[in-house]
């Protein structure tokens, strides 16, 4: 029984580091407005060096979390558009 869980605890851990959690601002929730004509600057934290892309009103784009788990992207802006979008990160 020992090797059937020293074999599997690599599998359990790379598991756990690749579900990371992406966290956004509480600024950022469901029915928010963005202003017309503006860059739209969406931010938040994951772990360091981790990929997020954010993509909105079909525009997206990458960024990789610093050292402090800090990333930040600017989407080109949005014409007045009474349709509802869906921002996805």
């Amino acid at each position: 029984m020992p090797s059937i869980r020293c074999s599997l605890l690599p599998v359990l851990l790379l598991a756990a580091s690749s579900n990371a959690e992406v966290r956004l601002p509480k600024i950022f929730t469901s029915h928010m407005v963005v202003q017309q004509g503006l860059p739209v600057t969406v931010w938040g934290w994951a772990d360091a060096g981790e990929k997020v892309t954010v993509s909105l009103a079909g525009a997206s784009a990458s960024a990789a979390a610093d050292e402090n788990g800090a990333w930040r992207v600017t989407l080109p802006a949005l014409k007045a558009d009474a349709a509802a979008q869906t921002l996805v990160v």
